[in-house]
């Protein structure tokens, strides 16, 4: 027997949700009630409501415009993108406990690099975050794009993890990046996933070359949590 899985209330509401879009009371690009009515008729807050519609969002079943409200974009996805935040979903444990150990050896990893990197060091980082971005411009998001993002994800946190130059840390850096790489290569085939990346990935080569060792940290551990936010939500069914 397996133990009884604890459902939040967001992953509640997001059920009932996706069965509402698939009665015929909503069509695609209808307006979705508002968030007081969705209070009313699910009897749960407002910050539950907002969290659910954010996570539809990702999943690519709600359209959010600003000032105007959220819109029915799909009323159901059979698409690779939700097989793999379904798949994630149902390992979100792993995930979480993968990201609170790389919560504590990459900060430490950056602010060694801060320390002792060397000048080609940083910019060999430099180098990988833009053919990160690079990739990412390089025209319509497929998952073969997204693997590839993954990849250099991940080269990017193993070449910070090498400047450390702390031979210890390093072994250590890469066992979790290994663990770490079929989360990555799935959750980088979600395009709102690999964009979030960008801006953190800048701010850490910035504060590399600055030598800030206090912002380099900062950046890393606001990435990192950015990156459990992502999966949480993401993964939310």
């Amino acid at each position: 027997m397996e133990p009884i899985k604890r459902v939040s209330q967001t992953d509640m509401v997001v059920k009932e949700l996706t069965k509402f879009f698939l009665t015929d009371a909503i069509k695609e690009g209808d307006k979705l009630p508002t968030e007081m009515d969705l209070c009313d008729q699910l009897r749960v807050g407002r910050s539950t409501v907002r969290e659910a519609i954010k996570a539809l969002q990702v999943m690519g079943y709600v359209k959010i415009e600003p000032g105007r409200g959220a819109f029915l974009k799909r009323k159901t996805l059979e698409t690779p993108v939700h097989r793999i935040l379904s798949w994630l979903g149902s390992r979100k444990t792993e995930v979480a406990d993968l990201i609170e150990v790389r919560m504590q050896l990459e900060p430490l990893a950056v602010r060694l690099a801060v320390e002792r990197a060397t000048d080609e060091d940083i910019t060999q980082i430099d180098a990988i975050r833009k053919e990160y971005e690079a990739t990412l411009a390089s025209g319509p998001f497929t998952e073969a794009i997204g693997e590839k993002l993954g990849d250099l994800d991940a080269r990017f946190h193993g070449a910070i993890g090498e400047a450390s130059h702390n031979l210890l840390l390093i072994d250590l850096n890469n066992l979790v990046i290994e663990a770490f790489r079929d989360f990555r290569e799935r959750t980088f085939r979600v395009e709102t996933h690999a964009r979030n990346a960008v801006g953190p990935h800048r701010k850490i080569v910035a504060a590399l070359q600055k030598r800030d060792s206090a912002g380099a940290q900062r950046y890393m551990k606001s990435h990192l949590f950015k990156a459990l936010e992502d999966m949480s939500l993401g993964a939310g069914q």
